[in-house]
This record gives structure tokens, C-alpha cells and sequence, in this order.
């Protein structure tokens, strides 16, 4: 006899999110329309904060699922690019939801709070795949530029329904020329900052 396949809860969530709105998400609707008890639903998203939770890890997972060597073989721009591109598509299976999701947020204090939680870690790895090494102070700061370069991409690929996300492709091309720019500009205050110091110590 074949094994059942256990329903995907988050999946089944986002669908849910997509029908009645992210406020109004039921877990008892989310455990009648997987065949589970509200036990078990429980025992996995226990509130709505787990499900984002459980959706970023599962999509950061995913994103990073893939040889080390394909990393090495690329620049740092390249590398967040296809990270990028490979947790957007992870998370193509929850769009409606998202979309949902996305338009509550702003009135919803809670929500934000669990985004950013996620959006913080995802800066982290993508800082980390990149494989710079700037300093301290200047890792913080590219943490958090691309979280924000993140931010918008997203906000983009979800009103992308182009089959090739052409939209979201440029916007995160652009996005990333600009940080580019920016931390060149960076680097080279700091070079000249660091020289003048030398000088000044020198004499």
C-alpha cells in the first residue's frame, strides 16, 4: 500500500492567506482543509508568526541548496544574484498568499516584526555566500543594504507574472549596480581616510 503523503501545511496556509486574507487566517480552516487534527497544526504553527518563520527557513533552505563550487566560480554580485532569484522561486508556490500578505502589512505591527526577523537573517547568509571581507562596521551596513535590495525585489516579482520575470531580473540588476556603486564610493573614502591617517602618524 502506498505511503500517505502528510499535506504541506505552509502551502495550505498561503492558499488559505490568499482566500480570506492574512487577519482572518483560521487555523481550524487550515486543519479541516489538510484532514489533520488541530493538533497537529498546532504542533507546527502554533500562530501566525511560526508560518512566516517556518516559510522563511524553508525558502532560505531551498535557496541555499546548491554546490559550494557553482558559488566559487562566480563574483560576489553574481552569487547574491542567484541566490536571490533561487529563494524567489522557492516561494512561487505561496505568490496569492504573499500578495495578500503584502498589502496587510503595513497595519499589522506583528507581522512586520516576524518579516524583519526573517529579513535579517536572510542579509546574513547572503552577506556570508558573497564572500567579501570588509569590516565589521561596513558588513553591518551591506547586511542590512541588501535586505533592502531584497525588499524591493520582492515587492516587484510579486506583481511579476512575465514567464521569464523579466521585471524582477532588471529591478535586482539595478538594484545591485547601484549598492555596487555605493560601496566602491565606500572603499575608497576609507582608502583615503586610512592614507591620511598614514601620513599624518609618518610626520
Amino acid at each position: 500500500m502506498a505511503k500517505k503523503t502528510e499535506p504541506d501545511l505552509v502551502l495550505l496556509a498561503f492558499e488559505l492567506v490568499a482566500e480570506t486574507g492574512w487577519r482572518d487566517l483560521s487555523f481550524a480552516d487550515l486543519a479541516r482543509r489538510a484532514g489533520v487534527p488541530m493538533a497537529r497544526v498546532y504542533a507546527e504553527l502554533p500562530d501566525r508568526a511560526a508560518l512566516l518563520c517556518r516559510l522563511g527557513r524553508r525558502v532560505d533552505a531551498q535557496m541555499l541548496d546548491l554546490p559550494l563550487a557553482e558559488l566559487d566560480g562566480m563574483s560576489p554580485r553574481e552569487r547574491v544574484f542567484e541566490l536571490v532569484m533561487r529563494r524567489l522561486d522557492a516561494m512561487a508556490p505561496c505568490k496569492a498568499g504573499l500578495r495578500v500578505l503584502a498589502r496587510e502589512a503595513p497595519r499589522d505591527p506583528a507581522l512586520l516584526l516576524a518579516a524583519l526577523c526573517n529579513l535579517d537573517r536572510l542579509g546574513r547568509w547572503l552577506f556570508d555566500a558573497a564572500g567579501t571581507t570588509d569590516g565589521r562596521l561596513i558588513a553591518a551596513v551591506a547586511r542590512r543594504v541588501l535586505g533592502a535590495i531584497y525588499v524591493r525585489v520582492f515587492n516587484v516579482w510579486l506583481d511579476d507574472d512575465t514567464p521569464d520575470l523579466a521585471r524582477t531580473l532588471a529591478e535586482l540588476d539595478r538594484r545591485l549596480q547601484q549598492a555596487e556603486s555605493v560601496a566602491g564610493l565606500v572603499r575608497g573614502l576609507r582608502r583615503g581616510r586610512d592614507a591620511s591617517a598614514g601620513a599624518a602618524t609618518a610626520s
